[in-house]
């Protein structure tokens, strides 16, 4: 059954198309979208800072590459300049005569890594009469602090301006939040802008065993043994918490291999990415960072089919499309519960058999003096991002070193130092702490992966048609909301700071 659409032409935006959650989401439901949209929607466009590098099936899309959509950490060219090149190719690729019948599907705009895109994008949207969806997946207020400093350089002076240039705040303009959590954070402030909308959940089919057997010819080769492998689908991100997944490998399963499927690191995390190969090198783990980035790799779900147990550590996402993956692929998983992303999975029907809330350490294991100092540092770093009416709302709890304290709370450094510890000796003092690790020790080799819900969960076509739906109430705003926008972020802000939030991990340069 198709939804009448009431535009002829779809403009996708992206930072970057680089694999991820993001480019994932576009992939599966573009075609969804064409096909619901049918006989009104002509033409889709897909504009982003690098080159698509597979084209996207059963849809005809124009694709545009134009760096000056990319992170504006990686610019070179000053803002003048880089307001110039968008503005010319939204011109080129929205011509006036066609802009009333155009949607722009923007993709991550609240994330702020180009503010300067972003207020091209509103400005030509409300001077042509396009109408705009700002699709949500992360926010800069959520923790990523970094982001304002950016924001700074390119001309924002205030909370009101940062939330004006992240928050669309014009007529035919709608939100999209992709959990429940925070569709009810922006929900109380923005009201009939805003719209929950998970993302897609699609169960690719399984590889067969003869390829499979090459997969685990290919992975051994590259390895070197045949040991088992326990793998994390991701590149160096600080939010992935990634020596506590190592940790987890070396104390379950210290014959064990960890991988990771990518080694690549935005200019951001470069240094959090250094850090944990000198130490993977020095500490002689058996970890190999990237292993998907090698010649005549498979890809990440074949991978996930061959391993024998998925990890998921993060301490923050928006979704948690990895949950999905090793579900899809039949992998045992054993993951961090994470707040903001649990609901929108049990509402699918997904029940995780080995979450855990926290790994906590013992005391003795960690070098106290020196990680007092290091949260210090952590807070000071946050304070010096912040704006300047923000410092005083901004006070986590210390951690107590008189129990025993969870891993994803440490320092880096902090971490590293925990890692640095036998892990035999280390996991006998902590196993009495973690009697879920510890029960998840005993059973392996008879792990089960995630059950795949009976009743087929958030479909790429449900998601196109719920999409239409808010495509029409985009197209029906007829107000601005400057006010609200403001309220809505400052729900987020308080969310944000709340003491349970704060990682020293997202903290340190």
């Amino acid at each position: 059954r198709r939804v009448d659409f009431p535009f002829t032409h779809l403009v996708v935006i992206h930072y970057h198309w680089r694999p991820g959650g993001v480019r994932r989401v576009i992939e599966l439901t573009l075609p969804a979208i064409f096909q619901s949209a049918q006989p009104h929607l002509e033409k889709i466009t897909l504009i982003s800072g690098t080159s698509a590098c597979e084209k996207i099936p059963e849809c005809s899309v124009e694709y545009v590459s134009e760096p000056a959509f990319d992170y504006f950490a990686i610019q070179s060219d000053d803002t003048d300049t880089i307001a110039r090149h968008i503005r010319s190719v939204l011109t080129k690729s929205i011509p006036q005569e066609e802009a009333q019948k155009t949607l722009i599907w923007f993709h991550n705009p609240a994330l702020a890594r180009n503010i300067i895109l972003n207020r091209e994008v509103m400005d030509f949207a409300q001077t042509s009469g396009a109408s705009l969806i700002m699709h949500h997946h992360d926010f800069w207020c959520a923790g990523r602090w970094a982001r304002w400093p950016e924001m700074k350089q390119c001309g924002v002076d205030s909370l009101e301006g940062a939330a004006s240039a992240t928050l669309a705040n014009q007529y035919r303009s709608a939100h999209v939040a992709i959990n429940h959590p925070d569709f009810q954070t922006l929900d109380g402030a923005l009201s009939r802008r805003v719209f929950h909308l998970p993302n897609p959940v699609v169960r690719d089919r399984l590889s067969k065993e003869k390829r499979l057997k090459d997969v685990r010819r290919w992975l051994s080769d590259q390895l070197q043994s045949d040991d088992p492998v326990w793998v994390f689908p991701t590149r160096f991100l600080r939010r992935k918490n990634l020596l506590e997944a190592v940790l987890l490998t070396r104390w379950l399963r210290p014959n064990a291999v960890f991988v990771t499927s990518s080694d690549d690191a935005s200019p951001d995390e470069k240094s959090y990415a250094s850090v944990l190969r000198e130490a993977s090198q020095n500490g002689r783990w058996k970890v190999s960072f990237g292993i998907l980035d090698q010649p005549g790799a498979p890809s990440v779900a074949e991978l996930l089919q061959v391993a024998e147990v998925a990890l998921l550590t993060s301490i923050q996402e928006g979704f948690g499309m990895g949950f999905i993956e090793a579900a899809a692929a039949g992998t045992p998983l054993i993951a961090r519960a994470l707040p903001d992303v649990m609901p929108d999975l049990a509402a699918m029907g997904f029940h995780f058999p080995y979450l855990y809330e926290d790994v906590f350490i013992e005391p003795s294991l960690i070098d106290i003096p020196h990680e007092i100092e290091r949260q210090r540092l952590a807070r000071v770093n946050v304070e010096a991002r912040l704006p300047a009416v923000l410092k005083a709302q901004f006070s986590p709890k210390d951690l107590d070193f008189t129990k025993p304290v969870p891993f994803s709370r440490l320092s880096q450094r902090g971490q590293l130092h925990v890692l640095n510890h036998p892990a035999e000796e280390a996991w006998s003092l902590c196993r009495a702490l973690n009697p879920l690790l510890a029960n998840i020790e005993k059973s392996l080799g008879r792990l089960v992966p995630t059950e795949w819900p009976s009743r087929p969960p958030q479909t790429a076509l449900r998601f196109a048609r719920e999409f239409l739906k808010i495509a029409r109430s985009a197209a029906n705003q007829p107000e601005t909301d400057s006010v609200n926008v403001v309220k809505a972020q400052a729900a987020l802000i308080k969310h944000a700071f709340e003491s349970e939030r704060f990682y020293p991990l997202q903290a340190e340069s």
